[in-house]
């Protein structure tokens, strides 16, 4: 775990989409596959594991705002300009793409899992509140996570206007919205 000599802040100074694409990026890298994600206080708290969900977890990680905060900075200074290929598939990009979610809903993430059972395959449960203190839940199926990845890319598009292209992975184009 990274270690940081600061005062200890909250996930409201950085947007959700921003922290959970750095979070995602971590779990791409130690190939950790099934997940169950829960921010409280200051830190986003994670049990994972190797395989597909639904898996057990045995890995279990703590990231703080420093550390998200830094890992973030660093993402953004490792692809600064570069025309990248956007995998809407990938762990980052999914977080990244739920986060923005709870972002325009002006809520407040409470966890998302992608470890259960009684979801289909590459579905994600998010729990948020709401700004009302009401507790939201709500699934995204695969489909719904390519189309909220494409609307997010398409706005940071045409707010950035360079180009990058994007893929599927999985060879999918699908546009239905989440359950």
């Amino acid at each position: 775990m990274l270690r940081f000599n600061a005062q200890p802040k909250d996930f409201r100074s950085i947007s959700y989409a921003r922290a959970l694409r750095s979070v995602g990026l971590l779990l791409q890298m130690r190939d950790l596959q099934a997940f169950e994600l829960s921010c409280e206080n200051s830190e986003f708290r994670l049990r994972c594991g190797y395989q597909k969900p639904p898996c057990s977890t045995p890995v279990e990680m703590r990231y703080s705002f420093d550390e998200i905060e830094f890992l973030d900075s660093k993402y953004q200074k490792e692809s600064n300009g570069l025309n990248e290929t956007v995998d809407f598939y990938s762990l980052g990009e999914i977080l990244r793409g739920i986060g923005a979610y709870v972002n325009k809903r002006n809520g407040r993430l409470v966890k998302i899992s992608n470890n259960e059972s009684s979801m289909a395959a590459g579905s994600v449960k998010l729990q948020y509140q709401t700004p009302d203190g009401d507790l939201t839940e709500e699934v995204f199926t695969l489909p719904s996570i390519y189309e909220l990845c494409l609307r997010l890319y398409m706005e940071r598009a045409k707010s950035s206007r360079s180009p990058k292209v994007f893929a599927s992975s999985r060879g999918r184009e699908n546009r239905s919205t989440h359950n």
